[in-house]
């Protein structure tokens, strides 16, 4: 249930490799089409350093430490460029205009927490500009009171456009940025040309269709196949609508950040104790569940039936994917009608593995598989159908209410100009009709759940943040 997928754009360069032109892949070009003001495609990656007995970071430093490691990947040298009428998928190519102060920029020394989290938030949901490459880096120095550390902190942001990239992309960079080697900027090569690109994608356009209705043929004999396992009880689909909840609404201009951290040896603990076979995502989700409900409760809006998330989930190993974005999209019932945290428990495991089941099945795959032959102008009118999609007065939702997703442990020994690491965590940007994500990490001996909410919509997060906490200890008794 983690964000993971092919290193793709962020691949690690060979020794003597040069930054060179690459089309997008389907899967990634979505993340460019379906992208709005209020439906931002952001990867936002957070990291914490120990400042104690460190050298202050000012803007020249900062920017030579970025400089030497922009060779080990292309992505930080590639910009985006889309073909004319978009007839094909968008290009990356070598931006020969790159300025590394566009990019990266040194915060406030000095600043508080609350500050940081005010500007982490702000960082998260502002759209990355595609006519430079589409990353940043923002460091915030000497940054007092972190939550649970001591001391001062450098915080570091490391932001990502999402068709460039996932989760396991990021880890694999971040292997390199912070592991203490340097990677001078590769040579650039392949210079593009938009009027050869519109020509190239003219002479292909019906190629493109026939290859389109082809697939559409295949992809519908795979759903056939898929209903006949739903039918036969072998597969189970998730409910097709959710009752909405104030969370399912369009977002407002105000994001907060509010942070949960649970003891990493506690939670495998309450693994361990399950009289089933259970996972940690499945305790974290159980913990979300329980927390989500409290929190509707409270507000008097106890929704008619059972909620569900949207949880990614790694397709390597499973399908061969030729894309930097390799996860599908798992609808898990977080059966919030369950008060017993050990009921809920078990009912969530049921859910998951179904779901992982059913998104595993080769007919289900060949299906989904609809999208690699889409033109890029299907998808295009795609995106713009659901950026004009209303969230206004709706009483149902397609398939899930929140999202919560989780990310691969961070690597040991990473270090920021001789800082060790102290924790790692992600944002995820809310956006119109997903007002509340959560964001999972692990880090040492400790669990970060990141919640990003729309402050219209949670006003009092700090209360959530108990519920949650509430939440993991009613477990915990639950289980013994």
């Amino acid at each position: 249930m983690v964000i993971y997928g092919n290193s793709g754009v962020l691949a690690t360069k060979k020794a003597k490799g040069i930054v060179a032109k690459e089309q997008l892949a389907p899967r990634d070009a979505v993340f460019v089409y379906d992208e709005t003001e209020r439906h931002p495609t952001n990867i936002v990656a957070v990291y914490v350093f120990d400042a104690t007995g460190a050298e202050p970071v000012d803007t020249a430093a900062l920017r030579d430490w970025a400089r030497a490691r922009l060779g080990f990947a292309p992505l930080f040298q590639r910009r985006l460029r889309r073909v004319p009428l978009d007839l094909d998928l968008p290009y990356w190519v070598p931006d020969p205009a790159f300025d590394i102060a566009e990019h990266v920029v040194a915060g406030p020394s000095g600043a508080d927490w609350d500050t940081v989290r005010a500007r982490l938030a702000e960082i998260t949901t502002a759209r990355m500009d595609l006519t430079r490459p589409p990353w940043q880096i923002q460091v915030f120095d000497r940054v007092r009171a972190v939550p649970e550390i001591p001391g001062e902190a450098t915080v570091v942001a490391l932001k990502f456009h999402h068709s460039a990239c996932d989760g396991v992309a990021t880890r694999e960079l971040e292997l390199e940025l912070f592991g203490g080697r340097e990677a001078p900027a590769a040579p650039t090569a392949n210079r593009w040309s938009r009027s050869a690109a519109g020509l190239r994608a003219a002479a292909l356009f019906p190629y493109r269709i026939g290859r389109f209705a082809m697939g559409l043929s295949r992809t519908r004999a795979a759903n056939a196949t898929a209903r006949a396992r739903i039918e036969a009880g072998l597969l189970h689909e998730p409910a097709p609508v959710r009752p909405a909840t104030r969370f399912n609404r369009a977002i407002g201009p105000t994001i907060l950040i509010e942070q949960v951290f649970l003891p990493l040896p506690e939670v495998t603990a309450l693994r361990d104790r399950s009289a089933e076979r259970v996972t940690v995502n499945d305790v974290m989700l159980t913990v979300v569940s329980g927390a989500l409900a409290a929190y509707l409760d409270e507000k008097g809006e106890t929704p008619p039936e059972g909620l569900a998330a949207m949880v990614p989930m790694s397709m390597r190993g499973i399908a061969q994917w030729d894309s930097a974005n390799q996860l599908c999209q798992m609808t898990v019932d977080l059966h919030t009608g369950h008060r017993d945290p050990r009921a809920r428990l078990a009912a969530i495991r049921e859910s998951v593995r179904r779901e992982r089941r059913r998104n595993s099945d080769p007919a289900v795959l060949r299906h989904a598989a609809r999208v690699e032959t889409a033109p890029a102008w299907l998808l295009r009118v795609a995106g713009r159908a659901r950026a004009h999609r209303s969230f206004t007065d709706l009483s149902s939702v397609p398939l899930h209410n929140t999202t919560i997703s989780n990310v691969p442990p961070l690597g040991a020994g990473l270090t920021f100009r001789g800082a060790p690491v102290l924790r790692a965590f992600g944002v995820l940007p809310p956006m119109d009709g997903d007002g509340l994500r959560h964001l999972i990490s692990a880090q040492g001996e400790e669990i970060v759940l990141t919640i990003s909410v729309d402050k219209a919509m949670m006003p009092d997060p700090d209360r959530y943040r108990e519920l949650l906490r509430e939440s993991f200890r009613e477990l915990v008794e639950a289980l013994g």
